[in-house]
């Protein structure tokens, strides 16, 4: 019998912002402990919450074996690695404080926009140790501000919003940051023709359920028999990258325990599919190499996950990719891809993109495209969104169909 162990300590605090106003803080400490068993081709699997007895959860886990769900055992031999991200954000108990400061310095410089939502810091630490002598342990932070943002005369929930998941934290940055989409909210721009649009290179995430080994060979996959092609513009990259650093709390192995090669996996390099995600199971079933992006909810089987997973930047500055006008993409609601691979989504807030600057507010509209287009012939480039300072996001400059 063959046996791993996962267990996940999590310090969070988090404050809740209403009407321009810091109106609580929740702290949560939590520990989660999950240990499988794996014998003849079975698996069992069992789970606590808090502290607790290791050898009644083993005992509770050789049990669960009599369910017959069956999962192949392939555990790495005899690996230590230890990787530390951690780097305290924001002292505990200042944490009111430093979002009192931050709330209130908005609503006094912005008086005619109410901010609402969360501000999360966390403390992450996730060890994992198996019957084979291996053993992994990281540790990280990270700070993630969600505000949502509505004009004073407004009838909406909300009319904006602003995200960022960072390591660090600057006040300043992010009053710029927020100062840059209130201050030309209330210019009024008429859609430009002919443009080029910039979005969150996230809408690539529509295709990545395709990626997943049993809908690909299932043939249900929007690239069904397109593994080794080429089937987008050649600057195109995406991988399952873990590298320590690379995002606040990606861990360098997955929940199964595998760890890449590089920690990476690449899906689709220099335009070509070449990788599809797996787990230990799918590997197993159809012969494909670990894409070290397996999940699994706190007790279950292993199953898949798309995060993760990295779209790389084609160029290091916005600015050179963007020549002239073009239209940035604020807020989406909702959207959706066709089997096809035809994409739309409304745009609920869109800015006018000029030299590096936003420079007023459009109106609402749809957005489509194809997405062998929209990275193929249509592609222009990928850049770090430079627009802002403290927003950790990448974005997609690329040609659509602007349905008014």
């Amino acid at each position: 019998m063959y046996y791993e162990k996962i267990v996940t300590k999590t310090i969070s605090y988090s404050i809740n912002v209403a009407n321009s106003k810091v109106e609580s803080l929740r702290v949560s400490n939590d520990l989660k402990t999950v240990i499988r068993v794996y014998e003849d081709g079975k698996i069992g699997i069992a789970g606590r919450i808090g502290e607790g007895d290791d050898d009644e959860l083993f005992g509770t886990a050789q049990s669960n074996l009599s369910q017959g769900v069956p999962y192949p055992c392939n555990l790495t031999k005899g690996v230590q690695r230890s990787e530390d991200a951690a780097a305290e954000i924001i002292d505990g108990e200042q944490m009111v404080s430093v979002c009192r400061s931050l709330v209130k310095r908005l609503s006094e410089e912005h008086p005619d926009f109410i901010f609402a939502n969360k501000i999360n810091t966390e403390n992450y630490c996730v060890s994992y140790t198996n019957s084979q002598n291996t053993s992994y342990e990281f540790r990280s932070d990270n700070i993630v501000i969600s505000l949502t943002i509505k004009a004073a005369e407004s009838a909406n929930i909300m009319d904006l919003g602003y995200g960022t998941y960072q390591n660090y934290y600057d006040e300043d940055a992010v009053c710029r940051d927020i100062d840059k989409l209130l201050s030309v909210y209330r210019i009024k721009q008429d859609i430009p023709e002919d443009v080029p649009v910039i979005i969150s290179a996230d809408i690539i995430q529509y295709a990545f359920p395709d990626l997943i080994a049993e809908k690909y060979l299932s043939g249900a996959s929007i690239f069904n028999g397109k593994l080794g092609q080429q089937v987008f513009d050649s600057r195109l990259n995406v991988a399952v990258d873990r590298t320590v650093g690379n995002k606040m709390n990606t861990c360098f192995f997955d929940a199964e325990g595998t760890v890449c090669q590089d920690d990476k996996f690449y899906l689709i390099r220099h335009g070509e599919i070449c990788g599809l995600y797996t787990n230990k199971r799918s590997a197993a079933n159809f012969n494909l190499p670990l894409s070290g992006n397996a999940a699994a909810n706190f007790d279950g089987v292993p199953a898949f996950s798309v995060s993760d997973t990295k779209v790389y930047i084609t160029c290091d500055s916005l600015k050179d990719i963007v020549r002239g006008k073009a239209i940035y993409v604020a807020v989406t609601s909702g959207g959706d891809m066709t089997p096809s691979g035809d994409m739309g989504m409304p745009v609920m807030l869109a800015y006018v993109y000029e030299d590096g600057k936003l420079t007023g507010t459009l109106p609402e509209f749809t957005l489509s495209g194809n997405i062998f287009d929209v990275f193929g012939k249509d592609f222009i480039g990928i850049a770090q969104n430079d627009a802002f300072e403290f927003m950790d996001e990448t974005v997609v400059v690329s040609r659509f169909k602007i349905n008014k």
